[in-house]
């Protein structure tokens, strides 16, 4: 998704409008109050040198004064009202994509897992968010400096205008080119960043068996040679800087070159010379614009791409299918499923109150049938009805509605026992919480308890049944269960599967 269309309706354009005409005032005053002050300072040597006591300086200091203070002025009230606008433009797209995010499928939820979503809702929001006013305003500021001086210098002289307007179209192409190489090295930086992340992510939940193994020292070399990837990239992106910074003032030199030189072939030497530094001052403000511009760039392109990763979140909820009453009907139907095992298609219907019970050996596809009907695994549209609607095109809000899935490995946060039984009652007592506790017989464990991270602090059992209390609470229509007796001795698994039935 393109970032402007994403801040189309997030963005206060007539602050964003106040901003970028402050900046571009701002950075015409700066430029003009360097070329008018080197101008001003060298007729006045000038002028005592020829003991011309007929030349009035009150104008000159005056607008000079004035200059300075609308520079500091406009740059003042441009941060105040840069900021409004980033501040406001955050506010109003991070709630919008929130959401956005309770709209999305199950499976789309399912993929934003292990702080994606997280990182797309901060990060990424950020970065969009800021380019109204950290990018568009400054851009806006140089361009209109550098078109402005361009057109004082055509008049002045359309030798000087023509030569100066090329050598300002190298510092642009310049500029776009730096910012493309510097890019290229920071997205191989950040990819070999995240395979370090992920490299250390996979090794923290599996440090046991990494050790007893004896696998640490080759997971260490592969996380140390991901890391020295980044720095590698990290380090060529900041050569490429420094080579457009170094091209950038080399074509700033050459411009000013030709400013004086031209400016110096005009008749006499008093008014040339004063003419030339104003010139040749005026246009070391503008390049010290362009010399913004590869960051600026690069700024603008790292917008576009976290604007594409935030897209699914953007759609809104008419976008997306919405869930259909179910009245009496088939609450959930199966239509030529195809087997996991390659056996023949599945067809079946699920209605409450009622228990389907799926059987197979290891690696036969259970798991996977599961999850295509909670909508987690994708399916042809249309195989798996929520009611009357395709399970994959409902919002994971609506499923969970009616349907639960406890999968093998549900997920349980480094806290107690109680707040992760309020993930799915919030405003339940503790009375509640020791009834779904008690009804998968983890009566005797305390509310306060904490499960460690992964819930590693209970065992497979404790953890397996914990997933089953918090689903349970949630009530739904239907409840799918991943093998939910694994890990539990028989009595305990049958006194399980007696309560699932009864609740």
């Amino acid at each position: 998704m393109n970032a402007w269309r994403l801040l189309r309706h997030s963005m206060p354009r007539r602050d964003l409008a106040v901003g970028i005409a402050l900046a571009a005032t701002a950075e015409l005053s700066a430029a003009a109050l360097l070329g008018l002050s080197g101008w001003f300072l060298t007729t006045c040597a000038l002028v005592t040198l020829l003991a011309n006591t007929t030349w009035s300086w009150m104008y000159p200091s005056g607008t000079v004064r004035a200059l300075a203070l609308a520079r500091t002025s406009l740059r003042y009230l441009e941060r105040l009202v840069s900021h409004r606008v980033v501040l406001a433009t955050t506010v109003n797209l991070r709630g919008r994509l929130v959401r956005g995010a309770g709209d999305l499928s199950a499976r789309e939820l399912r993929a934003q897992r292990d702080g994606t979503l997280l990182t797309r809702l901060t990060a990424d929001v950020e970065t969009v968010a800021g380019l109204p006013a950290q990018v568009l305003a400054p851009l806006a500021g140089c361009a209109v400096t550098a078109v402005l001086v361009e057109a004082l210098l055509l008049r002045a002289s359309p030798v000087l205008g023509a030569a100066e307007l090329g050598v300002f179209a190298g510092g642009g192409w310049w500029a776009i080119r730096t910012a493309r190489r510097t890019r290229r090295h920071l997205a191989d930086a950040a990819a070999a960043r995240a395979g370090a992340r992920t490299e250390l992510i996979a090794a923290r939940a599996a440090f046991n068996e990494l050790r007893c193994l004896g696998a640490v020292p080759q997971v260490r070399d592969v996380v140390a040679a991901a890391l020295g990837r980044e720095e590698t990239a990290a380090a060529a992106a900041a050569a490429e800087q420094r080579t457009g910074r170094l091209g950038l003032r080399l074509l700033a030199a050459i411009g000013q070159g030709l400013a004086l030189l031209l400016a110096l072939q005009a008749g006499g030497w008093a008014q040339p010379v004063a003419d030339a530094v104003g010139e040749v001052l005026l246009l070391a403000a503008v390049w010290d614009l362009l010399d913004r511009l590869p960051q600026l760039f690069q700024e603008l392109a790292a917008a576009q791409g976290a604007a594409a990763r935030l897209g699914p979140l953007a759609a809104t909820a008419a976008d997306r299918q919405q869930p259909v009453p179910m009245r009496g009907g088939p609450v959930l139907s199966v239509a030529e499923l195809p087997a996991g095992d390659g056996g023949r298609p599945l067809s079946f219907t699920v209605r409450a109150p009622g228990l389907v019970v799926v059987t197979g050996p290891n690696g036969s596809g259970k798991s996977t049938l599961l999850g295509q009907l909670a909508g987690r695994v994708p399916t042809v549209p249309g195989q798996v009805r929520l009611g009357t609607a395709p399970v994959a095109e409902l919002p994971a809000e609506a499923v969970a509605e009616v349907l639960t899935l406890v999968e093998a490995d549900d997920w349980l946060a480094d806290t107690t026992v109680s707040a992760n039984l309020c993930l799915a009652a919030p405003h339940a007592d503790p009375e509640r919480l020791r009834s779904a506790l008690a009804a998968v017989g983890l009566g005797t464990l305390r509310l306060d308890t904490p499960v460690g991270p992964a819930g590693r602090a209970l065992s497979q059992g404790q953890r397996r049944r914990l997933a089953v209390a918090r689903a349970i609470l949630r009530r739904p229509r239907i409840l799918l269960l991943d093998e939910p007796t694994a890990g539990l001795d028989r009595p305990t698994a049958e006194a399980l599967l007696r309560e699932l039935r009864r609740v």
